[in-house]
């Protein structure tokens, strides 16, 4: 698998970490763990850096179907955050 650290360099980073990001991470591969569970939820994970068009996408427990539907629902998270605290349509006139 591309992108593959090595274990001294894992270690390195998480050690590297502070409190916070230490329990996240802990947080984010439970949550990843549960996915290769029998009849465990799928996922999809996203890498990249915002600037660039282009982005990394890794499926775990999920077919393509699958992580197109994750995605569109995340899309429609996303949109539904960006939009909460907007003014009514109305005010835009």
């Amino acid at each position: 698998m591309d992108g593959q650290i090595d274990q001294e360099e894992l270690e390195q980073i998480v050690a590297d970490m502070s409190d916070d990001q230490q329990a996240h991470f802990k947080m984010l591969i439970s949550t990843l763990v549960q996915c290769y569970a029998k009849d465990g939820p799928s996922a999809i994970v996203i890498k990249g850096y915002a600037e660039d068009p282009l982005a990394e996408v890794l499926t775990v427990n999920a077919n393509s179907m699958d992580a197109m539907q994750l995605m569109i629902s995340a899309n429609n998270f996303f949109n539904y955050l960006s939009l909460r605290d907007a003014p009514p349509r109305e005010e835009f006139n």
